[in-house]
């Protein structure tokens, strides 16, 4: 069942009826000196109790491919 939270948004409930939620970090710098100098950490997170998940990139098209995914996986 769906359901608004205070900030406006519509998410669903889990089992126990509190919305899930979840958080992406992605930090992005450049090597010095480095012809691939295009760097990106990318932190996933959940309220579930799992453990973060930290992937990283080498292009913006990967760390767009990681955005994508993760929006993929989160519940309706």
């Amino acid at each position: 069942m769906g359901r608004t939270t205070p900030d406006g948004s519509v998410g669903s409930e889990d089992s126990n009826g509190t919305l899930p939620q979840a958080t992406l970090v992605i930090r992005v710098w450049r090597e010095r000196d480095h012809p691939d100098a295009f760097r990106s950490r990318i932190i996933e997170g959940s309220s579930d109790g799992d453990e973060s998940t930290t992937t990283y990139a080498r292009s913006r098209e990967e760390v767009v491919a990681a955005v994508n995914r993760w929006l993929g996986n989160l519940p309706d």
